[in-house]
C-alpha cells in the first residue's frame, strides 16, 4: 500500500510540474509564405500568450518560439534560409539581436533558429 501511495504521489507531482516546462514550437519551417503554427496559449502560469495569435510566415524563414518558465516570458529565434545570421529575442527585456552567424552564409538552417531560440530563452531566464 505504501508503494502505491508513493508512486501515486510521484505521478501527481509530475503532472503538476508540467506547467514549469517550456512549450517549444517551430512556428515557421523555412518553406513558402503562409500561415505559421500557432504557439500554445490559454493557461496563465503555463503559457505567455493567453489568447492564440495566428502568425504569418514570410517565404524562406525559420522561426522557433518557446514559453519561458511558468509562462513568464516568450523567447524566439529566427533566420532566413538565404541569410547569414540567426536572431533571437524575448519579452523579458531582450530586444531582437544577432545571436550567431550561420555555419554557411546564405544557407541558414532551422536547427540554427532553434539554437537562437535557446540563446534568447537563456538570456530571458537570467535577466
Amino acid at each position: 500500500m505504501k508503494k502505491i501511495l508513493v508512486a501515486s504521489t510521484l505521478v501527481a507531482g509530475l503532472f503538476a510540474s508540467v506547467g514549469a516546462f517550456a512549450a517549444d514550437t517551430v512556428i515557421c519551417a523555412g518553406g513558402a509564405a503562409g500561415p505559421g503554427v500557432v504557439p500554445a496559449s490559454g493557461t496563465a502560469g503555463t503559457h505567455f500568450m493567453l489568447t492564440p495569435i495566428a502568425p504569418k510566415c514570410s517565404a524562406n524563414t525559420n522561426v522557433a518560439g518557446t514559453d519561458g518558465t511558468s509562462g513568464a516570458w516568450y523567447a524566439v529565434g529566427s533566420n532566413s534560409v538565404k541569410g547569414k545570421n540567426s536572431f533571437g529575442g524575448n519579452t523579458n527585456g531582450g530586444s531582437v539581436a544577432i545571436t550567431a552567424a550561420c555555419a554557411v552564409p546564405g544557407g541558414c538552417t532551422a536547427a540554427e533558429s532553434v539554437t537562437a531560440r535557446g540563446v534568447a530563452n537563456t538570456a530571458a531566464a537570467t535577466s
